[in-house]
């Protein structure tokens, strides 16, 4: 029922983005931006001979675990920003200000299908990651594998949670 309404909606121009979609939007850019602008700082400061480059392994190591808790700070930072802008919005429209972020069958279904999608991507990406240690391409080159295709399978499901919730799956 409820999609068939949203779908008609949809079709009639009144219904632009859903909150799960303007969620899924805000967490691609987000991760676009984050990952983007720590790879500069990481890149600048190895340019520059600030880190211990001697022991590549190490050097990743470090890179990646000053990365997750920055990612994960600034995440939630973007989401009480993002929460905080949609209630001003939905407030200065005059519309109720529901909590949007409830999950239903329909939304879990969702959650699943783009899971298996983004673990099929990161696989891929895995694999692609170990051929260019077979390739002997440096050690180098697999860590930057692994670490863009995380920003690809991040993006690919979003993605493809936003084509899902437009679908009306």
């Amino acid at each position: 029922m409820y999609v068939k309404l949203d779908k008609e909606l949809r079709k009639k121009g009144e219904i632009n983005m859903t909150y799960q979609e303007y969620k899924s939007l805000t967490n691609i850019i987000s991760t676009i931006l984050i990952t983007g602008i720590y790879a500069l700082v990481v890149y600048q400061r190895y340019l520059n001979g600030i880190g211990d480059t001697t022991d590549i392994f190490r050097f990743w190591a470090i890179t990646i675990l000053i990365f997750i808790p920055i990612s994960i700070v600034a995440r939630i930072i973007i989401m009480i920003i993002f929460t905080i802008i949609n209630t001003v919005i939905q407030t200065a429209k005059g519309e109720e200000v529901d909590n949007l972020d409830f999950i239903d069958e329909r939304d879990k279904l969702i959650e699943l299908k783009t899971t298996k999608i983004s673990l099929m991507v990161f696989a891929l990406g895995f694999i692609l990651a170990l051929v260019t240690q077979v390739t002997n391409m440096g050690n180098h080159m697999f860590f930057i594998t692994l670490i863009l295709f995380g920003v690809i399978t991040e993006v690919v499901s979003e993605v493809t949670s936003i084509i899902y919730y437009r679908k009306g799956l």
